[in-house]
């Protein structure tokens, strides 16, 4: 490499590669001479950025009261304009990404401290969304103007952060929100497209899922008992998507199927117990015509989407639990009519789902994914020991062929294993 980079410069002398394909030789290789020494300093680079800026308000904060409202409004706006020449110095000479990654988590802590102070000095009213969502907006052109992987987290973290407080605390739809993650998909989908298994995309495929599973609930508002109805739907949207070859063939697992696959598992034991339904259905005299036509419009658009992802797509994945985006509206119905029935084929959807989970471990030699169904065999056995009337002889008996289960499945798989040591097997 050293060698090359040596003959660089004859080589564009003699006109065999251009000035910019030498310059591109460079950076490339200099990427490429210590990865883990980069991230390490862009890490440093964030922390440093935050605890400076902790340290500036903290500095201001211990003679605050000594100052006058001009010399407040001056320091209280200091960091901003520091932070603002940082980053325009990162942005025109072109500096490298610990450069700018600090300069965008200095930025982005300048502009909510120098927001409140000023709102606290003049005694400018206000309540605590709206403060979220001006400083969202502000620092919302950093993603793009830095190229900012810190800033783009620190945005998707405030931006569920503003949901959950509008929609959870003030019982307000964070419409915003929506236009936060608009404006931040450009980025996210750039970085899948670029670099799929790259640390931030790593990041984000978890971040992006969990955010959007918070804000879902927020807007939810007079939703009652349909509540858990939306929610299913949205799990099993999230858990297809999940199951897209794109997301299923990366080398880490990604949110979408983690969360989607262990949510729709935990709404399916919620409702096997019978006065789940009961309080489901309970809640809505009427049935389905007692909900707002709007949660029905985003309702059917929700397993709608999950329909044409099903069958439009082939998985990569083992996909029994696909399947709940058709079943679970199945067993909602039925218990308008009848709660009892409904519960027992909750039931049987639950052991069947675990039963195949099993074998499909089995056979793949995953013991994540048979570890996973006998989990929920055992839950569910668990779950039934509390909430029947059985003999307590039939419930141990229960626990004890699921824990024969456990051995016994470990142990074909343990031996099929030691049969194949060359099988390598990969799934999400």
């Amino acid at each position: 490499m050293a060698t090359l980079l040596k003959d660089l410069p004859e080589l564009v002398e003699n006109n065999v590669i251009s000035p910019q394909t030498a310059t591109d030789i460079e950076r490339y290789y200099a990427a490429r001479v210590n990865p883990q020494t980069n991230i390490m300093l862009t890490i440093f680079g964030v922390l440093g950025g935050i605890l400076a800026g902790l340290g500036i308000i903290l500095i201001f904060a211990h003679n605050w009261d000594n100052f006058s409202k001009t010399i407040k409004t001056g320091l209280a706006v200091l960091p901003l304009f520091i932070a603002q020449a940082l980053a325009g110095y990162s942005i025109l000479k072109n500096k490298s990404s610990v450069w700018k990654e600090t300069a965008a988590t200095l930025l982005f802590f300048a502009v909510g401290a120098s927001i409140s102070l000023v709102a606290q000095i003049y005694n400018i009213s206000g309540d605590f969304p709206a403060f979220l969502t001006t400083w969202i907006l502000l620092c919302l052109p950093l993603v793009y103007l830095l190229n900012s992987n810190a800033a783009a987290i620190l945005l998707l973290v405030f931006s569920t952060w503003y949901s959950a407080v509008a929609g959870y605390s003030l019982w307000e739809r964070p419409y915003w929100y929506l236009l936060f993650i608009a404006a931040l998909l450009p980025f996210y989908i750039g970085h899948l497209k670029t670099g799929k298994n790259s640390n931030l995309a790593v990041v984000l495929n978890w971040l992006m899922p969990l955010s959007l599973l918070i804000a879902f609930g927020a807007f939810l508002k007079g939703a009652d008992g349909f509540v858990v109805v939306m929610y299913m739907a949205f799990l099993c949207l999230m858990y297809n998507v999940g199951s897209l070859p794109f997301f299923a063939n990366l080398k880490k697992q990604t949110g979408y199927l983690a969360f989607g696959e262990l949510g729709i598992i935990i709404v399916l034991l919620m409702v096997s117990a019978q006065y789940m339904w009961l309080e489901i259905t309970g809640n809505m005299q009427y049935g389905i015509y007692a909900v707002q036509s709007h949660f029905i419009i985003i309702w059917a658009v929700l397993l709608l989407i999950s329909a044409i992802l099903m069958f439009r797509y082939k998985s990569a994945t083992f996909s029994s639990l696909k399947w709940a985006t058709f079943l679970f509206p199945v067993l909602y119905f039925i218990a308008m009519v009848n709660v009892p029935l409904a519960t027992i084929l909750t039931n049987l959807v639950i052991l069947a789902f675990g039963i195949l989970t099993i074998r499909n471990g089995i056979n793949k030699l995953h013991f994540r994914t048979l570890n996973f169904g006998i989990l929920v065999l055992a839950v569910l056995t668990t779950i039934r020991f509390f909430d029947t009337n059985i003999s307590f002889a039939i419930r141990g008996s229960l626990f004890l062929i699921v824990g024969i289960g456990f051995f016994a499945a470990n142990y074909i798989v343990i031996k099929k294993k030691k049969e194949q040591p060359d099988t390598h097997t990969h799934e999400n």
